[in-house]
């Protein structure tokens, strides 16, 4: 099956788009160290939630990827393609290195306002060539974590759907589903575990750091996000399995279950967000239970009515090339903001200035994307994505736009 689902390829788009403001805001706040976040205003705290958009993007990846292996199984009637998805898991860590340590943003230490940028930021801002600390090599990522769940996930379909475990639909909800929720439940033990980290790095145990620091260190470790990838592998074999009451059933309840455990809990711990503690645990309940609701939504109210989703051409171009723009933004915020710093010296000094910065940083992007769609974004990671895959004999949709499936009902 090569078609894509339009609502979620047009939510991805969105998604994309809040990272890109919300990370063009905050991350240029010069003032950002002045805020108490052992207690930080509410705003500061729904900033923090909407700065993880990240979630939803690895969320997407397990539906679609679960869908991809679910069709071709069912037309080959074999594993075969799971080949293709660990190779792409490990293409997802190769370019997580590549965002960490050069194009990226800089590590969150708002406490000691110290920030540890990557090559690209620091130099820009430095003007001159700067490295980052070594602790950026132990640093986890969402670009990293959607590679492990690609790997992880499609060795846990593998084997539940060899010798025709396909068909057994009830065991494997109950095997993915169960696993996430020990997972979620579970990941409290990520806040007793964090200080490993930094001590392996100490000790330059750095093959304990790495494998640290891609589970239980900031911001997106396995533990929990290997859950996500669980629950929207479920949400993926549903859709291809055209099982629309069990979304109903199941899902929606798992979604109201997150977010109220999630909420419930956010309201009585102490709203931190620069450590892993109680509050941040329950909070990636919370986000967990407003994706899954979010995507519900979106399928409901267009793929299972089989509606066409408006058509706002920008939003598309944004889904279409994702991990460029996602690649790339970093550069393109720190020249602008090196720009305007010659220009408006104080621009960065309020959260105001920063807001209105997050949304020229789109603007901007709107006018390259809409340039670059001329060419049908060629040489774009995508564009390159697609040739690699397609000399090794598989085809992709990456750079197909955009059909819809079938009805899913």
């Amino acid at each position: 099956m090569n078609k894509r689902i339009d609502s979620l390829d047009f939510l991805r788009g969105i998604s994309l788009i809040l990272v890109i403001f919300f990370h063009a805001s905050v991350y240029n706040f010069a003032n950002i160290h002045k805020i108490d976040f052992s207690n930080p205003p509410i705003i500061v705290v729904l900033i923090s939630f909407l700065v993880l958009w990240g979630g939803l993007l690895i969320f997407y990846s397990g539906i679609v990827n679960t869908i991809m292996l679910s069709g071709r199984i069912e037309k080959l009637g074999n594993l075969k393609h799971a080949k293709f998805l660990f190779f792409a898991g490990g293409i997802y860590i190769i370019i997580h290195y590549i965002l960490n340590i050069f194009l990226g943003r800089w590590n969150i230490d708002f406490i000691n306002n110290q920030p540890d940028m990557t090559v690209v930021a620091s130099s820009i801002r430095n003007m001159h060539l700067t490295f980052p600390q070594i602790t950026k090599f132990f640093e986890g990522s969402s670009i990293s974590t959607i590679g492990l769940n690609l790997i992880i996930i499609t060795l846990l379909l593998f084997f539940l759907m060899r010798n025709k475990g396909f068909e057994k639909e009830k065991r494997n909800y109950w095997v993915l589903g169960t696993s996430g929720f020990v997972i979620m439940l579970f990941s409290f033990t990520r806040i007793y575990l964090y200080g490993i980290v930094d001590k392996s790095i100490q000790a330059k145990n750095y093959l304990l750091a790495t494998l640290l620091g891609f589970t239980i260190a900031n911001p997106y470790p396995l533990l929990p996000y290997l859950a996500y990838g669980l629950f929207a592998s479920i949400i993926g074999l549903m859709i291809y399995k055209k099982r629309k009451n069990l979304i109903k059933k199941i899902i929606i309840p798992i979604g109201l279950f997150f977010f109220i455990y999630g909420l419930v809990g956010c309201l009585n711990f102490p709203k931190t967000i620069s450590k892993a503690d109680y509050f941040w645990y329950f909070k990636t309940h919370l986000e967990l239970g407003v994706f899954i609701l979010i995507i519900i939504f979106f399928l409901l109210i267009f793929e299972f009515r089989n509606k066409k989703i408006i058509n706002i051409p920008f939003i598309k171009w944004f889904s279409r090339i994702s991990l460029t723009v996602y690649l790339f933004e970093t550069l393109l915020s720190e020249i602008f903001g090196k720009i305007l710093s010659y220009l408006m010296p104080s621009w960065n000094q309020t959260v105001n200035g920063c807001l209105i910065f997050g949304v020229l940083n789109i603007m901007i992007w709107i006018l390259i994307l809409w340039i670059w769609q001329k060419n049908n974004f060629k040489f774009s990671l995508e564009y390159w994505w697609v040739e690699i895959l397609r000399k090794l004999g598989k085809k992709s949709t990456k750079m197909d736009f955009i059909q819809t499936f079938t009805k899913l009902y």
